[in-house]
């Protein structure tokens, strides 16, 4: 599943090629993975794409903007895109006419997300569950091979504004923000790693709820904070010289403070790389993340580790997830 490097990097892509156009046609092709009714989108324009941990958030508007920041987009319809396992959004344009139709030998295409075997064939192909048709004759498939993932419709209006206001620390934030929170994929999660909410005071004081947890566990629970999954969390205590076994209410502030700062710094690498191409994710312009170049311990079972102290690096089932480790450095 693409973590929030990955994610991020196929929004900031998206954001260069649909944002601002209009949706003529929309089809829906599987009513259990897309949700919702094509009329309900069509007419509609993409004024904004957000991250919201691993999901994407298109914002629709009957306008095409662009908004003033400080009264947010004048709409009300956003749909929540997660491609979970083996999702794709792939971008398509008309006749080749602009720098991606370089990027593939099958004429313009930027694509993020999880490529299937046939990535050269004809799209649409057997996985499509839905097109988007804009207004310049561009398309943008969502394929998705084990339908695991989902595109949901909500209108704002109709979401509770009870709680505006009572969420963001930064008197910046829209105000559509605070009805987005109220969406109930998005209602329980944690802070995004980046923001002001992720502080130090604000992990030690989750940890005291729970503190046996794990400390890697504790990290890629989604309720605690956002987007962070196994990669990143693995190269993040790394950096941080900590164990991922150890439990949540043995670490110092001083600690907590390391592992905030890793986890950014890990997930910044992240993005800059590209993301982490461990199977078959690609980026939002059709190319491999390159993040596993650099990884200093996941997937490097049996390697000396990257701090040449001497040790090997480890692996060990942990919640049902691969964990990676030097046995050395981290305590």
């Amino acid at each position: 599943m693409p973590e929030l490097p990955e994610v991020e990097t196929i929004k900031r892509g998206l954001q260069r090629v649909v944002v601002g156009k209009k949706i003529e046609k929309f089809e829906n092709k599987d009513s259990k993975v897309v949700q919702f009714d094509p009329k309900e989108i069509e007419g509609l324009h993409v004024v904004e794409i957000e991250r919201r941990a691993k999901i994407l958030v298109f914002k629709l508007s009957k306008e095409k903007g662009p908004f003033d920041s400080a009264q947010g987009f004048d709409g009300t319809k956003v749909f929540l895109c997660h491609l979970k396992m083996t999702g794709q959004l792939i971008w398509e344009e008309c006749m080749g006419e602009t720098e991606f139709c370089l990027k593939k030998k099958r004429g313009a295409k930027v694509a993020g997300g999880h490529p299937s075997p046939d990535w050269v064939a004809k799209l649409p192909n057997a996985y499509t569950r839905a097109i988007f048709h804009f207004d310049d004759r561009s398309v943008l498939f969502f394929n998705d091979l084990r339908r695991f993932g989902y595109m949901k419709l909500y209108d704002l209006d109709a979401v509770n504004p009870a709680k505006a206001g009572i969420y963001s620390l930064d008197p910046r934030v829209k105000p559509e923000d605070d009805r987005l929170r109220e969406i109930k994929e998005l209602k329980n999660l944690g802070p995004e790693p980046f923001s002001k909410d992720f502080t130090i005071e604000y992990m030690a004081n989750r940890a005291k709820r729970i503190p046996t947890r794990k400390i890697k566990q504790f990290i890629t629970d989604q309720e605690i904070i956002s987007g962070v999954g196994n990669i990143y969390v693995d190269e993040a205590l790394f950096y941080s010289k900590i164990m991922p076994t150890r439990a949540v209410k043995d670490l110092s502030p001083s600690e907590w403070g390391s592992i905030r700062d890793n986890i950014r710094k890990a997930l910044d690498l992240g993005i800059k790389y590209g993301g982490s191409s461990e199977d078959t994710y690609v980026d939002a312009f059709g190319n491999q993340g390159t993040m596993g170049e650099h990884a200093k311990v996941y997937r490097r079972t049996g390697k000396p580790c990257a701090n040449n102290c001497g040790g090997t690096v480890g692996r060990i089932a942990l919640g049902g997830r691969g964990t990676h480790f030097c046995p050395i450095c981290q305590q």
